[in-house]
């Protein structure tokens, strides 16, 4: 398939949803997600303290100015480290390997929203489609077993092929993005990768939807690795 079709179906995907990035939207919609479980953390911790201390004082032993500074102190601490820790989906891309086959997609989804803005703008074309696909197979994988060899290829792609394809684009210096290898970019090299992607994640929705298990373990239509390499 060339590039040119992939982005020309790309640009019509975003185009049926109103011209704006459901990728982009959702890691919002995590990003708020998150922010309302540490609100909801540091409310328990302030009820903890509010009703905690008095009633220790009160029915232990007094603490006084010294031991209500300590208290204090103890709510402030536990309170940088409500706001510090993780919340919502786990997107680092060493995560992405040992992550639940369920929740894979969404988490490649995340950490894939992350990396958006690194990329050139037909990249990040093909990228919010990609995340459209991962947000389509989510629900098709909460019955598969991780056994099944169609759940290893499924992980090979989302989990290892197109993180290190990305992975390996943005590691290379920005002056050099768009200097050609044996007549290609790393930037046409990237948008040729993303491509592959796209299609065997069509590819594998269509046969998980037709319960064809043994075709997607054994079609063998894998990511071309030669566009990560040369990008490196």
């Amino acid at each position: 398939m060339r590039s040119d079709d992939v982005l020309a179906r790309a640009e019509a995907a975003l185009e049926r949803h109103g011209g704006r990035s459901r990728l982009q939207q959702r890691a919002f919609s995590r990003l708020i997600d998150a922010g309302k479980i540490k609100a909801r953390r540091i409310l328990w911790l302030s009820v903890a303290f509010l009703f905690g201390v008095p009633a220790f004082a009160l029915l232990v032993q007094p603490i006084g100015i010294g031991g209500l500074m300590l208290a204090v102190m103890a709510w402030m601490g536990a309170a940088l480290a409500a706001v510090m820790l993780p919340a919502g989906v786990r997107a680092a891309p060493q995560d992405l390997p040992s992550a639940p086959l369920k929740s894979l997609p969404l988490s490649t989804e995340a950490w894939l929203a992350g990396q958006r803005r690194a990329l050139p703008p037909p990249a990040q074309r093909l990228v919010d489609g990609i995340g459209l696909k991962l947000e389509q197979l989510a629900p098709q994988l909460q019955s598969l077993d991780e056994k099944q060899p169609a759940a290893f290829e499924i992980r090979r792609l989302i989990a290892n092929d197109l993180p290190e394809l990305v992975s390996g684009y943005v590691r290379v210096p920005e002056h050099l993005r768009r200097e050609g290898v044996n007549g290609m970019s790393p930037d046409q090299q990237l948008v040729d990768g993303l491509g592959v992607v796209e299609s065997e994640l069509q590819r594998m929705s269509e046969q998980l939807a037709a319960g064809d298990l043994h075709k997607l373990a054994t079609q063998g239509r894998y990511l071309e690795l030669k566009y990560q390499g040369e990008v490196e």
